[in-house]
């Protein structure tokens, strides 16, 4: 297995991102009834060889321009084995000890990234989603206290959060796991040009719905939007959630992994006053998945909304009990990566490589666009670019395609090519072309030949 890791490191740098496979092939290959008898383990691994892996998007690869999945640094990968040797349940101390104490360590580091104070807590969670789903049932709890034990239903006035028509899909997702609706509990704040909040119309939002009736609980500002990277105006959020009495949760799922870097961290002035912080370690921090983490600035806010008794769990005083802090009893150790990684590697080095990547990004949307061809459709905030094919020197947009067809059309044709792995997205509200330089391992030659199929594909009438 270790030879087999080795030799993939190796050949990402020429392994198609794309897998030539399709959906009904796939399921075939796999189909098989329960196992009556056991199989040699060589026969197995070179099973995988031959039907896992080819049939596998390669998202580690230096061309994977796409969504968050990052190249995971070899240590974090080793570091899943030792922790699944260990098999350790982090949901109470006495089944955890070190792996408890690692966890609390590694939280500390991310609360102080974010500039909170010692008073600060979190854990580590399966990703984002789960991470904001937390983040707004603590938000619930705290701002209205009576949810716990009666729920929303049990409460006077209708509860509503509200974040910008950017927001990842997770904060309806959440909307909805809590009760509150993903449609009537939640409220879409206009964006600007840039796709930032409209902060003003979040203030105007808020005194209309308490007008109406309802519990304005909550706002959501985003540090690094999914479709586009930008971040948001969060110290002027921040300072309309103190004056409306909201709770503040920052969704930095992705984008908090530039907090590593010095020259960067300026550019998230206002994070460190959010009440809550979603943050992902399985994007800029390199590992695999599954490693998200959520925040809280008090530190006990987390087990006043989410404690619970367990008769069977043995009681061990003066310790952390990481159960009481998340949505989950069973907890995986997922800290170990984390922690490995971070010593290994180091807080300026990582921060480096942050930084280099939104060099690559910048480099990447003035070459694209120079022509007059390309335009960018959101300023470059992180390491994503959202970028519009535009017709031959800009002109001519109808007969040129600058409509939202040609652009999924553009990403259909690189997608056919195998090569190179880019999304279409809708940003402040015209269809855009989504790239980010999320490996490690890229280097400018790769944005280079991506810039050289987008132009191909954007020709080929």
């Amino acid at each position: 297995m270790t030879d087999w890791i080795a030799r993939h490191y190796t050949a990402l740098r020429d392994l198609p991102v794309v897998p030539d496979t399709t959906p009904a092939e796939t399921f075939r290959c796999f189909a098989a009834p329960v196992p009556e008898i056991g199989t040699p383990w060589r026969e197995l691994l070179a099973r995988f060889e031959a039907d896992v892996v080819p049939r596998s998007f390669h998202l580690p690869s230096p061309r994977y321009f796409g969504l968050m999945n990052p190249t995971p640094l070899p240590v974090a990968v080793f570091a899943e084995a030792l922790a699944a040797a260990l098999n350790q349940n982090l949901g109470a101390w006495h089944h955890s000890p070190a792996a408890t104490a690692i966890e609390a360590t590694v939280v500390r580091w991310l609360c102080d990234l974010a500039g909170y104070p010692a008073t600060s807590f979190g854990s580590l969670t399966a990703g984002g989603t789960p991470a904001n789903t937390t983040a707004l049932k603590i938000a619930l709890n705290a701002k209205l206290p009576g949810v716990k034990d009666s729920g929303v239903w049990g409460l006077p006035r209708r509860p509503v959060l509200y974040a910008s028509d950017e927001a990842h899909f997770s904060i309806d997702k959440s909307a909805n796991i809590l009760g509150l609706g993903a449609k009537d509990g939640f409220r879409r704040v206009p964006v600007d040009t840039n796709a930032r909040m409209d902060v003003a119309a979040l203030r105007r939002m808020v005194a209309g719905d308490r007008a109406a009736g309802l519990e304005p609980f909550c706002v959501v500002g985003i540090a690094g939007v999914t479709s586009n990277g930008v971040v948001e105006p969060l110290d002027a959020i921040a300072d309309a959630a103190e004056e409306l009495g909201l709770w503040y949760h920052v969704d930095a799922a992705y984008a908090a992994g530039a907090l590593l870097s010095d020259k960067l961290r300026p550019r998230y002035r206002g994070i460190e006053r959010a009440d809550s912080i979603t943050m992902d370690p399985h994007k800029w921090w390199f590992m695999p998945y599954p490693c998200g983490a959520i925040l809280t600035r008090d530190g006990g806010a987390a087990e006043q909304a989410l404690a619970a008794g367990a008769v069977y769990i043995p009681a061990t005083e003066q310790s952390i009990e990481f159960r009481h802090h998340s949505l989950v009893g069973s907890r995986p150790f997922s800290a170990l990566k984390l922690w490995l990684a971070m010593q290994l590697v180091g807080r300026r080095a990582y921060g480096a490589m942050a930084e280099e990547q939104i060099a690559l990004t910048e480099r990447f949307v003035a070459e694209l666009t120079k022509d007059g061809d390309w335009e960018a459709v959101t300023p470059v905030d992180t390491a994503i670019a959202a970028v519009r094919y535009r017709g031959h020197r800009g002109t001519g947009a109808q007969e040129h395609g600058t409509n939202d067809a040609v652009q999924d059309r553009i990403v259909m044709r690189v997608l056919a090519g195998r090569r190179h792995w880019v999304s279409a997205t809708t940003t402040v509200g015209v269809r855009a072309i989504r790239v980010m330089v999320i490996s490690y391992l890229t280097r400018w030659e790769h944005l280079e030949g991506l810039i050289a199929e987008l132009r191909a594909a954007a020709g080929a009438g």
